[in-house]
């Protein structure tokens, strides 16, 4: 499972680029296959272990953000597919995006 599922990025600046790694460990008894890691938007691109992650291993997610002229209180999703149930988690980051000037 995941350490947390969710990550505040705090106050940013628009166009600039966040990073948070999502830390997990495989606590089932087969091998962890992420097939697929989804952003919400364009902003959101997440990074995901393209091999099978074995049994008490651990892995993470990279997730990069990229605010962009968006402004205010933002919640961006990443949904991660993968061999588990339920087959689908979603990770959460937030972020309060301050006018560039």
């Amino acid at each position: 499972g995941f350490a947390t599922a969710t990550h505040d990025f705090g106050k940013i600046m628009q166009d600039s680029q966040n990073h948070y790694a999502f830390k997990f460990t495989n606590t089932g008894k087969e091998p962890l296959v992420i097939t697929n890691a989804v952003g919400s938007c364009g902003c959101t691109v997440p990074d995901y272990p393209k091999h099978p992650i074995k049994p008490g291993e651990s892995g993470e997610i990279k997730i990069e953000y990229k605010p962009g002229k968006q402004e205010g209180l933002q919640n961006k999703t990443v949904t991660i597919t993968a061999n588990t149930e339920p087959a689908q988690t979603v990770l959460n980051i937030t972020a309060d995006v301050r006018k560039a000037m």
